[in-house]
């Protein structure tokens, strides 16, 4: 993950903080309580592309032989492999 949890934790405070001074949100009862589920919420997406990177490292291993014949460059086939898996599960990174 490119972002501390501790950076998160600080985001989720000033989001929950500009939601409730813009009136989009009301003053919740338990603003901790809410904040910590905006953080959850942030961890939880930043986390996706931590494990698409990981199944994309374990697809490219099991295929290493393939790769080295070929003489693919490595970091392209990475990316390649990633656009691929990010187009076929329409995720948003």
């Amino acid at each position: 993950m490119r972002i501390s949890k501790e950076r998160v934790a600080t985001l989720s405070h000033l989001i929950v903080e500009n939601l409730i001074e813009d009136g989009l949100i009301e003053r919740p009862s338990k603003k901790e309580l809410l904040m910590a589920k905006v953080e959850s919420t942030i961890l939880e997406e930043l986390q996706v592309e931590d494990r698409l990177n990981a199944e994309v490292q374990k697809i490219m291993k099991s295929r290493e032989k393939e790769m080295a014949a070929g003489g693919v460059d490595d970091q392209k086939m990475f990316q390649m492999i990633k656009r691929q898996l990010v187009k076929q599960r329409n995720l948003i990174l």
